[in-house]
């Protein structure tokens, strides 16, 4: 999706919430953030829904959750963040785990054919206000993404050790002619920068809001926060704003403000 903004144009991508892995604590704090920031572009999905019940990984027997109950679990979450940002347009970008879904009929083709089973669909998108176009690339999984401007937003698909090393491979692989480029996938923080004839490009990874102690991963390096825009003409102002837990309690400094949760 294509948007040319107006100057001052703001941004907001809280990203890779996995419902129903969310942490509602970082959840609530990003949530005070963007209702002070009001932003007028709202990036949904993103990793938004985790798809743990088709996936192809052993389960956790004790886990009983089900396709509904995460999607139930992603629209409560979904509404929260509708009116923390009433007068933000809102556009969904599918992230590896939503295609899961695909994947899953694809193992089932006498299913495929079910509109109804379509992301847009069972999500209610259109009835919840959110805009989504679905853009398959060569074999890997339908990912959209949203260009405002100068700044380009993705999931991403680039996994790399470090924090920033993945904002760099996302980077390498625009061939740096990206001015601005936000992407989420690695529940990490980060920022890559390089001078180019063109000037400076950035590229920033974007944190993530999910548990960041999953069972299935030994001393996660996973960052919880919240990345925002604002964008004037060719300029874009980003704040990343990292949560930190101290004693049970998230935190976060906006704008010489504390949020916590």
């Amino acid at each position: 999706m294509l948007i040319n903004p107006r100057e001052g144009y703001k941004v907001a991508f809280p990203t890779d919430e996995h419902y129903p892995f969310q942490d509602d604590n970082a959840r609530h704090v990003a949530l005070q953030i963007v209702r002070d920031f009001d932003p007028d572009l709202l990036i949904c999905g993103s990793d938004g829904v985790d798809f743990y019940s088709i996936s192809s990984f052993d389960k956790d027997p004790k886990r009983s959750f089900n396709i509904q109950h995460e999607i139930n679990c992603w629209q409560a979450g979904m509404r929260e963040w509708i009116s923390a940002a009433p007068n933000a347009r809102k556009f969904y970008i599918p992230g590896n785990h939503e295609d899961r879904l695909r994947r899953y009929l694809w193992r089932h083709p006498e299913m495929s054919g079910l509109t109804v089973l379509s992301l847009h669909r069972l999500l209610e998108l259109d009835f919840m206000g959110i805009e989504y176009e679905e853009a398959i690339i060569g074999e890997n999984y339908g990912q959209s993404e949203v260009e405002v401007g100068p700044l380009v937003v993705k999931h991403g698909t680039v996994v790399r050790k470090h924090s920033a090393y993945t904002a760099r491979g996302e980077m390498e692989k625009e061939f740096y002619s990206v001015p601005v480029l936000f992407t989420g996938h690695t529940h990490r923080g980060g920022t890559h920068m390089a001078t180019t004839r063109s000037g400076i490009v950035r590229a920033y990874e974007c944190f993530c809001l999910c548990d960041t102690n999953p069972a299935y991963v030994n001393k996660s390096n996973w960052q919880q926060g919240l990345v925002l825009a604002t964008i004037y003409g060719t300029l874009v102002q980003v704040e990343a704003i990292p949560f930190i837990e101290v004693n049970g309690v998230k935190s976060a400094v906006w704008r010489d403000s504390v949020y916590t949760a």
